[in-house]
């Protein structure tokens, strides 16, 4: 990823961002979990930041993000 510059700034912003689902149900598996990594590319590719690492567990999600 490196450096991001503007005209008055060079930053590197990352965020380590770990969701659960509700008593950490084992719920991310199969079709919900490939799902569930495609909602989060779609919400960084709306909000316009970028996702370096998604990792989808049973029971919880890393996101690795940069903005």
């Amino acid at each position: 990823m490196g450096l991001k510059r503007t005209s008055h700034a060079v930053y590197d912003t990352k965020y380590h961002l770990v969701w659960a689902p509700k008593y950490r149900k084992w719920i991310l598996r199969g079709e919900i979990r490939k799902r569930a990594g495609e909602i989060f590319r779609e919400i960084a590719e709306h909000h316009e930041f970028e996702i370096d690492t998604v990792e989808i567990a049973a029971d919880h999600v890393h996101i690795f993000s940069s903005i």
